[in-house]
């Protein structure tokens, strides 16, 4: 009787279109064979499972097929993470994994619609397994989370065929890619998927709706991030990057392909140590063709354009209301005592221009944000919506005035602005800093979750909307009690946006003053730009 009942369990699970639980645990049947989960209140988790293998013999460049399972897959451990430049030495090369968040009320006859979120971390640092998706998957909608290589492994960009450049953003291309083959599996449409990110996380969303590679999404959120920011998310390649590393480690190399292959086999901690070591900044890149290559973009950020992916997008996207507050709250004058001028820094690695003419553009910008203040504790405020204006908002705003150009199916813009549990409530009409927002969505191991009241409103309205978004593509397509308003899209001639605060308000032209200033310097020096010269900035 025992043993019938264990075959009628399996016969089950093999030749079940849903998901099969059994005493806490999931187990769902795919192509690549059985990933055991577990069984939540509400949903199911499906942790670590690889979508692709990093390729030892070349980890910096393509990766291959993840064999198929010969045994149950295990999915239950969310603390994978690649080889990190930044904070952390327990990365792994076998790093290529997702973590699932699965509605109990998905099923392959209730197919839901998918969030896939790309973290932050400057393509340095940073995890799948940071952002839990417990808030959000509470409204009807599948959320997965994906690692992808970073520093070297993930941003090499070199003239050399096998590693052109822009390999982590190859990596969430065959995370989407595993997701679309897979998801019906776990009760997810693979028709809607809507792709989200954070900081450069963000950049890296608004980067795909570039691609050359095929569509794989049909909504995007980009959060504080843009492929126009000016903090060093798009730079000029270094062809001899490897060689450099290769040298800093001690090997006696010439080529870049003999630097490759020693590098390939250093120990990933030792290749972020000498990264960090050397301050060498891997992002982004413009990729060098090479034939029967498929290369991710080949082109700078100023001379993308994919009107006929955009037009087919519904993109959500905004910032936070002082996005750098972080880098000047709370600081001793000491510290700006060391920073200096905190503007020609800024100016002199974005615009290729006679130190004169920086000098001279520096003293502009000191007086529209400081007036006749000198830069210290008393201009903090002032200094982080410089930074914050120059590094951020103004990047997004450009991306949104491309969308629109592009004739975006739909452009939501939003500011983030609920400081109720800021780290800066100490700090006398400060707003809300980079990645304040995070907590509300996720369950984020950076921050204590919500619990207060007010806290717990906000998260609520947050992830309301943002699941709205992913099911409608409209973050309000009626007006509840929770959100008693309409969230109007950008056009051509009004720019309103939803700040998100205790008080729900719907407004226009977010900082326009500032963001009038920036147009013009941006008209003025624009093609000075430092992606578009052979040159390299001067030194100060």
């Amino acid at each position: 009787m025992v043993k019938s009942l264990i075959l009628l369990c399996l016969l089950s699970l093999v030749y079940s279109d849903n998901p099969v639980k059994t005493k806490g645990f999931v187990r769902v049947l795919t192509r690549k064979g059985v990933i055991q989960g577990k069984v939540h209140d509400g949903y199911n988790t499906f942790f670590g499972i690889p979508y692709a293998k990093v390729n030892e013999e070349n980890p910096f460049g393509r990766i291959l097929d993840y064999p198929n399972f010969n045994d149950t897959f295990i999915a239950d451990d969310p603390s994978v993470l690649c080889p990190q430049v930044y904070f952390n030495d327990n990365g792994v090369l076998q790093c290529l994994i997702l973590n699932i968040y699965v509605p109990h009320s998905a099923s392959t006859n209730n197919l839901l619609p998918i969030l896939v979120w790309f973290h932050g971390g400057g393509f340095a640092f940073g995890s799948s397994g940071e952002y839990g998706g417990q808030y959000l998957v509470k409204h009807d909608i599948i959320v997965i989370t994906v690692n992808y290589r970073q520093g070297a492994y993930g941003f090499l960009c070199l003239d050399d065929r096998n590693v052109p450049g822009n390999q982590g953003m190859k990596d969430q291309i065959e995370a989407l890619r595993w997701i679309k083959r897979h998801i019906a599996n776990f009760g997810g449409d693979p028709s809607k998927v809507t792709i989200a990110g954070e900081s450069y996380g963000g950049g890296a969303v608004d980067l795909h709706l570039y691609s050359n590679y095929e569509m794989l999404f049909d909504k995007a959120i980009v959060q504080s991030g843009s492929i126009y920011v000016t903090e060093g998310i798009f730079i000029k390649p270094d062809y001899n990057a490897a060689i450099k590393l290769a040298t800093y480690l001690g090997y006696n190399v010439t080529t870049t392909v003999k630097a490759l292959e020693v590098l390939a086999k250093a120990n990933p901690s030792d290749v972020n140590a000498a990264t960090r070591n050397m301050s060498m900044i891997l992002t982004l890149c413009k990729e060098k063709k090479f034939q029967g290559v498929t290369n991710f973009i080949t082109d700078d950020p100023f001379h993308l354009s994919k009107p006929n992916r955009i037009k087919r997008t519904s993109i959500m996207i905004g910032y936070t209301s002082q996005e750098m507050l972080y880098e000047f709250a709370n600081k001793p004058q000491s510290h700006y005592d060391r920073l200096g001028n905190p503007f020609l820094p800024q100016l002199t690695k974005t615009f290729i221009l006679p130190k004169s003419e920086l000098l001279r553009l520096s003293s502009i910008v000191q007086h529209f944000y400081l007036g006749g203040k000198t830069a210290g504790p008393e201009t903090e405020l002032e200094l982080s919506n410089f930074l914050s204006d120059f590094a951020i908002n103004y990047g997004v705003e450009w991306s949104v005035s491309r969308y629109i150009e592009q004739n975006a199916k739909a452009v939501y813009k939003y500011m983030f602005s609920y400081t109720g549990g800021s780290d800066y409530q100490n700090v006398t009409g400060s707003g809300a800093s980079h990645t304040e927002e995070l907590k509300y969505l996720f369950n984020w191991v950076w921050a204590n979750p919500p619990s207060m009241p007010e806290q717990v409103l906000i998260r609520d309205r947050m992830t309301t909307m943002w699941a709205n978004f992913v099911k409608f593509g409209n973050p309000t397509p009626l007006e509840t009690d929770l959100i008693p308003l309409t969230w109007t899209p950008v056009s051509m001639s009004a720019r309103p946006y939803m700040n998100i605060d205790v008080n729900m308000e719907l407004r226009n032209f977010a900082f326009r003053h500032r963001m009038a200033f920036w147009e013009l310097v941006w008209h003025t020096y624009g093609k000075k730009h430092v992606l578009l010269s052979d040159k390299s900035p001067p030194s100060l």
